[in-house]
């Protein structure tokens, strides 16, 4: 069972009040972003991540505190390919919402694909060997250290 939510250190809580404080963040209301929101989700349903990728762009600059707007481009930019900028973003997410637990697995899976396997172990036990990470993201954590393991050991 988790315990207590992880809070953001006194850099993360920086850079979420910065972030918060850009002039961008007032110019479209919470309402009008989850319009724009609602056609990005659409094209991620559709599995039309380079359709939804500048959208995310734009409300991740517009809305840059919206763990949903970052994820989302997290998860285009990984789908497209873009596995360094997808670290990146999600590292952002990580940062402002520490018990972002699906987010650090998304990092581990983009350094997978980049090969990066030590990374992705460190990046996967974290999340497997938390106890405030939800059982199903420890269990898939583990599964993945397990099947880097193997890789690992078969290419020695």
């Amino acid at each position: 069972m988790p315990t207590a939510a992880l809070s953001r250190d006194d850099f993360g809580q920086q850079l979420f009040d910065g972030l918060q404080a850009l002039p961008s963040s007032s110019r479209l209301t919470p309402e009008q972003l989850e319009v724009i929101y609602a056609l990005a989700y659409t094209h991620v349903v559709q599995k039309q991540y380079a359709q939804a990728l500048p959208v995310f762009s734009f409300l991740s600059q517009y809305g840059p505190t919206r763990k949903h707007y970052l994820s989302g481009l997290g998860l285009c930019l990984h789908m497209v390919g873009r596995h360094e900028e997808a670290i990146n973003i999600y590292s952002v997410v990580i940062l402002l919402f520490p018990d972002s637990f699906d987010a650090a697995l998304h990092v581990a899976e983009a350094q997978i694909a980049l090969e990066q396997f030590d990374e992705a172990l460190v990046s996967l036990r974290r999340v497997a060997e938390s106890d405030q990470a939800p059982a199903e993201l420890r269990t898939r954590a583990a599964t993945l250290v397990g099947m880097i393991g193997k890789g690992l050991t078969q290419t020695a």
